[in-house]
């Protein structure tokens, strides 16, 4: 497994690093970053990212979890705080804090998202406290915009209007079903059947693990109730991220499901259209794909296949 703690950080993470094979400086290599999606366990995105490093063995490869996520030591709590929901804000501190160890001041740095992990990914790129120089950004699957209109956003919303303490609740039912009363094969054939992967496939254990730790699950959870709180209609923010990428030459790809439960459809039309219209078309690239939201979970191969090819 290429999953580990990170033990440098000030919150709980773990990350995946992949080496890259060029022999030239590491100054001089190209770092990927991947920021991951709600939840923040980088299980899910361990197939995509070592695929990715196989199409481009010359980018040092780095996938960040997101804070709280140690899925690697969970038991030893380093922080008191270890049971607090870690905000937007902190996440995208935390990302900073992490490339800053593996990056210099001018390192080409190619930094991608999913989902949620997209948001971040514009702020990383944005923010003065990043150590590197952007080349290019992708914001996959990108809920940047509007995320409490879409289908699956809408009825998050209402749950958290009407139950506040959602995520410690859910944390504790869930914990209490899938650690303590339900056998490990039970729910992994549960999980297996409900997200119609292997029994022994990344996704279906990276959600074992989910669902086995009250922790994890109020953090993914409350993190999502930020994420319906304060990722509304901000044109003028996506108006700042494209001046700043033209200003400074960086390339943006921007793929999106034609049928996403996290993203509604008008949302999607309306930022392909104002990308199409504000960015430097030969720095832009926008698709629309038929594949799920969480591609991860079947469809890393035909996305690093068809996206990742070495030019």
């Amino acid at each position: 497994m290429a999953i580990r703690a990170y033990l440098k950080s000030t919150y709980p993470t773990s990350i995946i690093h992949l080496k890259s094979i060029n022999l030239r400086a590491r100054a001089e290599c190209p770092l990927f970053v991947w920021i991951p999606g709600n939840p923040g366990l980088m299980e899910y995105y361990e197939e995509f990212l070592m695929l990715v490093h196989r199409h481009r063995p010359d980018w040092e490869v780095l996938g960040i979890s997101h804070a709280g996520f140690n899925t690697v030591e969970p038991v030893e709590e380093r922080r008191k705080d270890g049971n607090v929901v870690f905000s937007l804000e902190q996440q995208i501190d935390h990302k900073l804090e992490i490339i800053r160890e593996f990056s210099s001041p001018n390192r080409p740095l190619i930094i991608m998202g999913h989902s949620v992990g997209a948001y971040m990914v514009q702020k990383i790129a944005m923010s003065e406290k990043l150590v590197g120089k952007v080349i290019r950004t992708g914001l996959l699957t990108p809920t940047i915009l509007d995320i409490h209109t879409s289908e699956r956003g809408r009825l998050l919303s209402r749950a958290f209007y009407w139950l506040r303490s959602l995520p410690t609740l859910a944390g504790w039912g869930s914990s209490l079903l899938f650690d303590c009363f339900l056998p490990s094969l039970v729910t992994k054939t549960l999980l297996s059947i409900a997200m119609g992967c292997g029994l022994k496939s990344s996704p279906v254990l990276a959600t074992e693990k989910l669902v086995k730790n009250s922790k994890f699950i109020k953090q993914a959870l409350g993190l999502a109730a930020f994420e319906m709180q304060e990722i509304r209609t901000d044109w003028e923010f996506q108006r700042d991220f494209i001046n700043h990428c033209n200003k400074n030459k960086i390339s943006t790809w921007l793929l999106f499901s034609n049928s996403d439960h996290w993203v509604a459809e008008s949302t999607r039309e309306d930022l392909i259209r104002f990308y199409d219209q504000n960015y430097d078309q030969d720095r832009v690239t926008i698709h629309v794909c038929d594949i799920p939201h969480s591609f991860v979970l079947k469809h890393s191969k035909y996305l690093v296949d068809n996206f990742f090819v070495e030019s």
